[in-house]
């Protein structure tokens, strides 16, 4: 399987067009690109897309006559998990003490996200705290 490539800003761009729509030809990622992100050439959409499938492994193409239409590979979730677990490890080295205390520097949440981020951090508990490790398996097994 091949690992999770870090993505430029104009690639999750048409990355989020092909999540919305499923599938999409260049001419479609070009019209909905210059829809929201300013004018982008033809011929920039395809190779970024060509390079999204044969160097990133981020989207396949299938042939409708003579049209290529691009399909994400993944999920936006899965792909976004991915992602973001890569960008943890590589920037935070995995402490997400440090991400959570960056991403509430770079920006201050409401009370209503606060409480939204403590029922998630509970249930997050809840669910590790049900999980058995295979160690601990193993130790109960003998």
């Amino acid at each position: 399987m091949r690992k999770v490539q870090m993505v430029t800003d104009r690639e999750l761009e048409i990355l989020k067009i092909l999540w919305v729509r499923g599938k999409a030809s260049v001419r479609e990622v070009q019209e909905d690109l210059n829809k929201g992100a300013g004018p982008v050439a033809y011929s920039t959409v395809q190779t970024l897309l060509n390079i999204m499938e044969d160097k990133k492994g981020l989207v396949r193409h299938v042939v409708e006559g003579r049209t290529f239409i691009y399909i994400p590979k993944k999920s936006s979730d899965r792909t976004i998990r991915e992602l973001t677990k890569r960008f943890v490890d590589r920037v935070f080295d995995g402490a997400l003490d440090r991400v959570m205390v960056a991403l509430l520097d770079s920006k201050p949440p409401t009370a209503a996200e606060f409480d939204r981020l403590r029922a998630m951090i509970d249930q997050a508990q809840r669910e590790a705290s049900t999980r058995v490790e295979p160690a601990e398996e193993s130790a109960e097994g003998v």
